[in-house]
């Protein structure tokens, strides 16, 4: 008999950070942190490291922060709580850790547009000057 693997998942969400570092045996490493909604009250945080296809992406540009990225592969942990003060405190967005097993790339941000030179319009129509009569009482 076979049962469900739960702790597959599979999260859609927007790349919030991106670091590449070395490993011990000096292999090029990337660190993808990744925000995913749950309902419109919780988000979580994704951490993942990848040294293959997401790497060689980040190297070519074209895996940038803020990019839509769907991931799917096997929980590791989750972190909810922190030490502060010797004071246990809870965490704004809980983390999840994944190992990911595949991937598939969204949308990019939009760059953001910049003009060379500002459109003079002016949506001001002209003043009526005043003109002072004499008033008699």
């Amino acid at each position: 008999m076979s049962y469900a693997d739960l702790q597959s998942i599979t999260l859609v969400g927007r790349i919030a950070d991106l670091r590449t570092f070395q490993t011990e045996d000096d292999r090029e490493c990337l660190a993808v942190t990744l925000y995913h909604r749950i309902s419109q009250d919780a988000t979580i945080t994704v951490k993942f490291l990848n040294s293959n296809g997401l790497l060689t992406a980040y190297n070519n540009s074209n895996l940038v922060v803020g990019q839509e990225l769907t991931v799917t592969g096997k929980l590791q942990a989750i972190r909810a709580f922190y030490m502060k003060d010797d004071a246990l405190t809870p965490l704004k967005q809980p983390e999840f850790q994944l190992r990911v097993n595949d991937y598939a790339f969204g949308s990019k941000p939009q760059p953001k547009v910049q003009d060379t030179e500002p459109a003079v319009t002016s949506t001001k129509k002209a003043k009526a000057k005043p003109t002072l009569e004499p008033v008699e009482f």
